[in-house]
C-alpha cells in the first residue's frame, strides 16, 4: 500500500510536467528540468508527508558524453530515501559545464562531502556550498578524472611531494617484563 501511495503522489503531483520512469528494480526515477528544479524537488519531497524523504543516500553524477540521456553534458543523480516508508526516489538532473547546481547542504548535512566529491571528480560546481574544494584528488591535480575526455593513462607526478618515512624511525619495542605507564 505504501508503494502505491508513493507512486500515486509522484505521478499526480511531481510528474505533471516532468518525466517519471521506473528503473529495473521498479524504483521511481524523476527527471528534473534543470538544477533549480532539482533543488526544489528535493526540498518539496523532504516536506512531503506522503513521501517522508528523510535521508540522502547518495549524490553522484555521470558523464553523458554519448548523449543517451539528452543533450546536456552531465547528469546529476540524487538518491533519496524514506526511512519510515522504506522507499527510494531517484532524481536525475541534466546539467552542462557552464551551469552550477544548487547545494542541498542546507537540506541534508551529508550532502557536503558528496557535492565536493562530484566537484572533484567531474568539475560540477555547487552554488552556495560552504566549502567547495577537492576532497579526493590532490589540490595540485589538474582536470577531473571521471570525465570521459580525461586520458585514461594520464599521470601527474608531483616533484614537490613530501617524503613519507613509514617505518624509518620505528618506536622501540617494549619488553614483556617491562612495566607500562
Amino acid at each position: 500500500m505504501i508503494f502505491e501511495d508513493v507512486n500515486k503522489k509522484l505521478t499526480e503531483f511531481y510528474a505533471l510536467d516532468r518525466k517519471l520512469e521506473m528503473d529495473k528494480s521498479s524504483e521511481p526515477v524523476l527527471w528534473a528540468k534543470n538544477p533549480q528544479d532539482a533543488y526544489e524537488l528535493v526540498a518539496q519531497m523532504k516536506k512531503d508527508d506522503v513521501l517522508s524523504i528523510d535521508y540522502l543516500s547518495d549524490l553522484t553524477a555521470y558523464d553523458n558524453v554519448d548523449k543517451k540521456d539528452g543533450s546536456t553534458r552531465f547528469i546529476l543523480v540524487y538518491q533519496l530515501y524514506s526511512l519510515s516508508k522504506h522507499c527510494r526516489v531517484r532524481i536525475k538532473c541534466p546539467i552542462n559545464l557552464d551551469q552550477n547546481a544548487l547545494t542541498i547542504c542546507t537540506l541534508f548535512k551529508g550532502a557536503n562531502w558528496l557535492e565536493r566529491e562530484v566537484y572533484d571528480l567531474f568539475g560540477i560546481k555547487f552554488s552556495g556550498h560552504p566549502n567547495l574544494r577537492r576532497i579526493m584528488m590532490d589540490e595540485r591535480f589538474t582536470g577531473h578524472p571521471l570525465r570521459k575526455e580525461y586520458p585514461i593513462k594520464q599521470r601527474e607526478p608531483f616533484t614537490d611531494n613530501i617524503r613519507l618515512h613509514l617505518g624509518a624511525n620505528p618506536l622501540p619495542k617494549i619488553k614483556q617484563d617491562q612495566p607500562h605507564d
